[in-house]
């Protein structure tokens, strides 16, 4: 299989699961088998991309050329190989969650559920192979489109006005900031290209620099950057499919990738000319990690616990976008595939538990990992890998993140990820913990039967992927270091 194909299928296989999804809703056995089947099919071409960035395979698809010098076009490099093959295989495994989530609860709507969740995969993959701003900035439409739905499905009161709130905020912080910004880079540098040094090095001064920055991280709200980050807690009562696709499998990673593609491949060395915004979004994004984490410390909604734990992790990735040194990129790019596997478990998780409890509290779970080991033995791996703890993905994340704050001579930054982690222990830790210690209560399932294997399985599965970092740190370095070399 060709490269060029591998890119072709990988952005089209999603489209074509939602198709298929909505055509053939009855049997809900073929309906199901194309959602799951089309999911692995993905997950294929995204592996296959892989092998073609780490040997330098060209793969570029060109649909239009709406200005000059700017395509509509979509190309294959190490960090979007990276967060679509973390994608395309966290969603996988989602599909298989969300077939046995749907027939668990009876859901009214599983077609429309299903090839949103789908469509939004899709717009996920166009944002990490993105060539350009312009094309980044079109997927990134298409993607707030995409999961709006998802948000509002229930369609009751609370439903409708989170789909307000969540499609409000990225649209007008997309419109507002980030297309004035790309058009002020298209004036200087008459290109958008995403390229390693960065298209605005040694063409822009200090107070442009400064400008920019802030508003292309601030045009980024799927990043949660505050003060444009309430669509999150506000969409955290969506369905529970939902809620996978937007703290695990789509909305926070396009964020993430496109904080890091901004950072190396738009500014690269110009970084160093925007250092007061710099300085500044990293302080903002540090003290209001410890404030996420805090006020997740005081929600007993589960939901909205890992709403504002979300936050905290996503706003790490803006942290090390924004050190301006390869170690932070590194630890940025590490970020996003371990809050990925983390928020994707506790997500699904959090879905088991509710179809067959209809337990949402933290009170609630006490002593539900007795009678669900395999489920909450998956959360709590994944608690542990969101706090930071080792051998987990989130760990070496993290440890990245402060030897970059501290090589940069920001020591603050690294006691702000610090303090961080040990306020996400504090509300993640003892939830866990209490789970799997607590007494068994003896009325916990509301079905007689529990949790099927496509409830329980898929945890399980997304949870054995926090510990892949163990391994593959060393090679990811290796792997991305296109990113920050621009001779490689």
């Amino acid at each position: 299989m060709s490269a060029q194909f591998a890119l072709l299928g990988a952005l089209l296989a999603p489209v074509l699961q939602a198709a298929f999804v909505l055509s053939l809703q009855r049997p809900p056995g073929l309906r199901d088998m194309m959602h799951i089947g089309f999911a692995l099919l993905t997950a294929a071409f995204a592996a296959r991309l892989i092998s073609a960035a780490a040997n330098a395979e060209a793969a570029r698809i060109v649909l239009a050329e709406p200005l000059p010098n700017v395509d509509l076009a979509f190309t294959v490099e190490p960090l979007g190989a990276l967060v679509a093959a973390t994608v395309a295989g966290l969603g996988a495994v989602h599909a298989v969650h969300a077939v046995g989530l749907v027939r668990a609860t009876q859901e009214k709507a599983p077609a429309r559920l299903m090839a949103f969740t789908a469509l939004s995969v899709a717009a996920t993959m166009a944002v990490a192979f993105s060539a350009n701003l312009f094309t980044f900035f079109v997927a990134y439409q298409a993607l707030t489109l995409c999961v709006f739905p998802l948000v509002a499905h229930r369609g009751d009161e609370e439903a409708r006005r989170a789909g307000r709130t969540f499609l409000a905020t990225l649209l007008t912080a997309s419109m507002g900031l980030f297309l004035p910004a790309m058009i002020w880079t298209y004036a200087i540098a008459g290109a958008l290209d995403f390229q390693p040094g960065g298209v605005l090095a040694g063409r822009v001064n200090t107070l442009t620099a400064n400008i920019l920055l802030v508003l292309f991280v601030l045009g980024l709200a799927m990043a949660a950057v505050p003060p444009l980050h309430r669509w999150l807690p506000a969409a955290s009562r969506a369905p529970d499919p939902a809620l996978v696709t937007i703290m695990g499998v789509a909305i926070l990673p396009a964020g993430g990738v496109g904080l890091i593609k901004v950072a190396a491949f738009v500014f690269g060395p110009a970084l160093s000319e925007a250092r007061i915004a710099a300085l500044g979004l990293i302080a903002l994004s540090g003290v209001s990690m410890c404030a996420a984490a805090l006020i997740a410390l005081s929600r007993q909604d589960v939901r909205e616990r890992l709403a504002y734990s979300c936050i905290a992790q996503s706003l790490a990735v803006a942290m090390g976008a924004l050190v301006a040194l390869p170690v932070g990129l590194f630890a940025a790019a590490l970020q996003i595939v371990a809050l990925a596997c983390a928020a994707t478990t506790l997500t699904m998780a959090l879905g088991t538990t509710a179809a067959v409890t209809a337990r949402r509290t933290a009170i609630d779970f006490v002593g539900l990992g007795r009678v669900m080991p395999w489920t909450f033995a998956g959360f709590a791996l994944a608690c542990a890998s969101m706090v930071g703890m080792p051998p987990f993905s989130g760990a070496w994340a993290k440890l990245w993140l402060i030897t970059a704050s501290a090589g940069a001579g920001l020591v603050w930054a690294a006691v702000l990820v610090g303090v961080a982690a040990v306020l996400t222990f504090a509300h993640l830790g003892p939830l866990a913990a209490n789970t799997l210690a607590g007494k068994a209560p003896t009325d916990a399932f509301k079905k007689p039967d529990g949790a099927s294997i496509l409830l329980a399985a898929p945890v399980i599965l997304s949870a054995a992927a926090t510990l892949w970092l163990l391994v593959l740190a060393d090679p990811l370095a290796s792997f991305l270091s296109p990113i920050w070399t621009p001779d490689s």
